[in-house]
């Protein structure tokens, strides 16, 4: 024990000192981690990204996880040897772990490039387009991840699907959604009975976006690099889930970007688009600690978002 990181504290706690503590409030914990797995000098980096604690060495990021949600520490520390060599991107790969301060720490190499959300807004339409296929390209690699039978991040799916379900609900009214909508939520789902259709188990990283890729300039134009952030990792039944938030996040209600991801991804099943539409809405007012608030924010307003149909057919313009 260092007795530097706070314990026993609320998440509000934690995410405040992740968010305001000065780098100095981290110095003991990072250069007994540089000692203890012999990292390079050097001053250290402070990152702003993600709920957790980031910092930068060179060719290094440590990550710092509070014991409030250990769980997304416990999967980078499982998945990045899974994920390690299978696709097309660079992955983190894994240096050291373990705990300090009963925060769970995960230090891995550091990748090259840049984080795509710094340059996503400056990219033209078919820069964009290109990226989609390649983001499309991704998600196929991640679908053909091999994994033990036994492994720790398997969930049953009739089970974790009707836990979302059932939690959907509280945290729409934590985060201030709109009463009319929020009544439709529950019958609108109930509609939507086939969303989570039981599939064939895969590998599901749940959070590909512009802040969690990394890429660089060749040739003239942008190219994915390298993917981050395996703490909503689960094997699952559903591809529903891993298109989601590409779409949202990368596509932006374009139905050109939308047709790119879709077309090199494939394998979607014989669908039309007003069904493919109601599953995605439906997975995103249920997707783990999905802010559908924002998520709408991140879709010019085309229309009325008086209810679930009219707001499917503005997201996932298909």
């Amino acid at each position: 024990m260092l007795n530097c990181l706070p314990r026993g504290v609320d998440n509000a706690a934690c995410r405040d000192f992740i968010e305001n503590a000065p780098l100095t409030s981290w110095l003991p914990v990072l250069d007994h981690l540089r000692q203890a797995f012999g990292l390079a000098d050097g001053p250290w980096e402070n990152i702003p990204q993600g709920s957790n604690a980031l910092f930068g060495l060179k060719g290094v990021i440590v990550k710092l996880v509070p014991p409030n949600w250990r769980r997304q520490g416990d999967k980078e520390i499982l998945v990045a040897p899974l994920l390690e060599g299978k696709l097309s991107l660079q992955t983190p790969g894994l240096i050291g772990n373990g705990e300090v301060d009963d925060w769970v720490f995960v230090i891995t190499t550091r990748l090259d490039g840049v984080v795509l959300a710094d340059v996503w807004p400056t990219l033209d339409i078919e820069q964009k387009r290109a990226i989609m296929m390649q983001t499309g390209q991704l998600l196929r690699e991640l679908r053909a991840v091999a994994f033990a039978d036994d492994i720790a991040i398997k969930v049953d799916w009739p089970s974790y699907v009707q836990g979302l379900v059932d939690g959907c609900m509280a945290r729409h009214r934590r985060r201030m959604m709109p009463e009319g909508l929020l009544e439709q939520v529950l019958p609108y789902i109930a509609a939507a009975r086939d969303f989570a259709q039981q599939g064939t188990l895969r590998f599901i990283h749940m959070d590909i976006h512009p802040w969690n890729l990394m890429a660089k300039q060749e040739e003239g134009g942008w190219k994915l690099t390298g993917l981050l952030d395996f703490g909503d990792a689960i094997i699952g039944n559903s591809d529903r889930f891993e298109l989601l938030t590409p779409m949202i996040f990368m596509a932006q209600g374009s139905p050109v970007l939308l047709k790119a991801l879709l077309e090199s991804y494939g394998a979607i099943g014989d669908i039309s688009p007003s069904a493919l539409q109601r599953q995605l809405t439906a997975c995103m007012l249920v997707r783990p600690d999905s802010d559908v608030m924002f998520c709408m924010r991140q879709v010019p307003i085309s229309g009325p978002r008086d209810n679930w149909e009219q707001i499917a057919a503005q997201m996932f313009p298909i």
